[in-house]
């Protein structure tokens, strides 16, 4: 089995809905303004290379759960899929649904990504993945518990779900693509046949280049540049 491993968050679709899900749910009224405070803080931090993405990756998730807490999951889901609708009109990069539609024939197609899985999951219905995977947040009975269950930002959660699936699906890693924008993505890109990196920060920038990976940016015709290598 072929697949292509997707980072979503800065891959293919711009900015971080880890940090601007909150915000939406802020401007409602939903979570606490001292606590998207916080939140907005890290991510500005981090956009001032003042903190390392792994720093606001361990911080948020456990932000995000404190102001979940006793809220109806059910309500939660509902406002992901209003945000999704609003934040995909303007925050989809120019490359994205071609190299979508273009995989979609390669195999399996796996979306990955560091934010909320009620809004990752959304985010793969519409992207047309056959598994995705987000961050996720206990909830019993139907309400958040205020707890992190799976904090799926850093590199050690991706490379243990990554590993569970390659076994459960019978992936063929040297067939298969990864496509991501950070470090952490290296947990699949450094196993994949085929990496390729989007919008890369310095650090994976740095990795790519010591190991002629493919880098492209927003600029690019990604999917063109694929086709040439499927052929």
């Amino acid at each position: 089995m072929k697949a292509s491993f997707f980072d979503i968050d800065g891959t293919l679709v711009e900015g971080l809905m880890i940090h601007e899900f909150p915000k939406y749910l802020a401007k409602k009224g939903v979570f606490e303004n001292k606590i998207f405070e916080k939140i907005d803080s890290l991510v500005n931090l981090y956009k001032k290379n003042k903190a390392t993405y792994r720093q606001i990756a361990l911080e948020i998730p456990g932000l995000c759960s404190k102001c979940l807490k006793n809220i109806s999951a059910e309500e939660i889901l509902k406002e992901a899929k209003s945000f999704v609708d609003f934040y995909l009109m303007d925050n989809i990069w120019p490359y994205t649904k071609n190299l979508v539609q273009l995989m979609k024939g390669y195999g399996l197609m796996i979306g990955i990504s560091g934010s909320p899985i009620e809004v990752v999951s959304y985010v793969g219905e519409i992207f047309n993945f056959d598994i995705t995977y987000g961050t996720e947040f206990e909830i019993i009975n139907g309400v958040y518990t205020g707890k992190v269950k799976q904090n799926l930002i850093i590199k050690e959660t991706k490379e243990t779900l990554l590993k569970r699936t390659v076994e459960k699906y019978g992936i063929d890693l040297n067939q298969s693509f990864g496509f991501g924008d950070t470090e952490q993505d290296l947990s699949f890109l450094s196993e994949v046949g085929m990496p390729i990196t989007l919008n890369p920060n310095s650090k994976l920038m740095k990795v790519a280049i010591k190991n002629n990976w493919l880098i492209y940016t927003s600029k690019d015709d990604v999917a063109e540049n694929i086709k040439k290598i499927l052929k």
